[in-house]
């Protein structure tokens, strides 16, 4: 993908001193937030959590973050312009970017700009990366854990946060469909829910 893993292996170690900012990154890795830190020239020093955000159309390459989208490259480079004078400069420390894509739905970026902690620590800003075409997984040992249901009822209850019918779930799980409509009345009980909507919104807050 446009020599995009060898230059993610070449980031794992960011250009920052550790006490300042390893342990956010470390932080960002553990709950596999995506994330991508820029210096105030716009390198990318380091990549955190969930790869495959990344693709022809978004991609990092030599230190680069290569936006395919004419619109959306302005967009960011109007932030890197912004980064380079922050904090001298006009408009939010926190805004929100739309990265489009050619056939997938868009990346949505939030871009916390950050102020020099130190001389060595030159960390412009952090870009936290939602991809609206992934689809949320809930962990089934939460599910369990949280709201006490059995290990068949946390997994259909995973299975509807991504969207599936009960029909659907009931050839995954191979049940009948008799069983996979009988499931969600426990688990609205367990849940204190009264419809597959507001389920799944509760739900999803509970994604990985």
């Amino acid at each position: 993908m446009l020599d995009l893993l060898p230059g993610i292996a070449q980031l794992s170690q960011p250009a920052m001193p550790p006490q300042e900012c390893s342990s956010i990154v470390k932080a960002l890795d553990l709950i596999n937030c995506s994330a991508i830190w820029l210096d105030r020239d716009g390198l990318v020093l380091t990549v955190t959590g969930r790869r495959k955000v990344f693709d022809s159309d978004f991609f990092v390459q030599r230190q680069r973050l290569f936006v395919s989208d004419y619109q959306s490259r302005m967009r960011l480079e109007e932030l890197i312009n912004r980064v380079r004078r922050y904090p001298a400069s006009d408009g939010p420390a926190v805004s929100q970017l739309v990265i489009n894509r050619s056939g997938r739905r868009p990346i949505v970026m939030k871009a916390i700009l950050l102020e020099r902690v130190t001389s060595a620590c030159d960390a412009g800003v952090l870009l936290l990366l939602t991809d609206l075409d992934e689809v949320p997984a809930v962990p089934q040992t939460s599910l369990m854990a949280i709201f006490d249901l059995t290990p068949v009822q946390a997994q259909l209850a995973s299975l509807l946060v991504t969207g599936q019918s009960l029909d659907e779930i009931a050839r995954e799980m191979n049940i009948s469909k008799g069983t996979a409509r009988n499931h969600p009345k426990a688990v609205f009980l367990r849940t204190a829910t009264g419809r597959q909507g507001e389920l799944v919104s509760l739900l999803s807050r509970l994604r990985q």
